[in-house]
């Protein structure tokens, strides 16, 4: 049965409104909290735009050091999601791994009621992500369980060390932060 009504697509169509990031009319000219990517992925630093996504505003050296701190302390992994981690499959994707991860962390550190809460949930994520992904990875393709102490206070360069058992070059770790800017906000792009 046809009404010769053809679908328009989804043209026009308002799926959320976000205030973290926004795309020009033609497509062209993404900016998170009004910053222009390209200004941010040139003269900021990863944890700099995870500030100012989760804060609204790009952090002065005291608040960016403070953040810093804070994420450091909370890269921690609990054994018991370690267990978890160790026991996915190497054919599992690594968004399912983080997404697993995610679950148990929440059910082995159950949110406050504060009004801090989600805050220190999205903290106490990037943190121990990079964790998560190399303790499945190494265990899952080298059977090898790793330690996820690292002396590198970004999470590029904790990611690189993770992954490669050694502190990356300057270049590799910039990369990598680029990209992790480049990504940290695609819900709605």
């Amino acid at each position: 049965m046809s009404t010769g009504i053809k679908p328009q697509g989804l043209a026009g169509v308002v799926a959320g409104r976000t205030a973290l990031s926004t795309v020009g009319k033609a497509g062209e000219g993404l900016t998170y909290r009004g910053y222009d990517i390209e200004q941010l992925a040139e003269l900021s630093c990863f944890e700099e735009v995870a500030y100012l996504l989760l804060y609204g505003e790009l952090p002065k050296k005291h608040e960016l050091d403070g953040f810093r701190n804070r994420l450091l302390a909370k890269r921690c992994i609990p054994g018991k999601l370690r267990e978890i981690l160790e026991r996915l499959p190497a054919t599992a994707h690594p968004m399912d791994v983080l997404r697993t991860g995610c679950s148990a962390l929440g059910c082995l550190e159950p949110e406050s009621d504060d009004n801090t809460s989600e805050r220190h949930a999205a903290e106490r994520l990037l943190a121990t992500f990079p964790a998560m992904l190399m303790i499945w990875y190494h265990h899952a393709h080298n059977s090898k369980q790793i330690d996820t102490e690292s002396t590198q206070e970004s999470i590029a360069g904790h990611f690189l060390d993770l992954l490669h058992g050694s502190s990356p070059s300057d270049d590799h770790r910039r990369a990598l932060d680029v990209s992790l800017i480049l990504y940290a906000e695609h819900e709605f792009n």
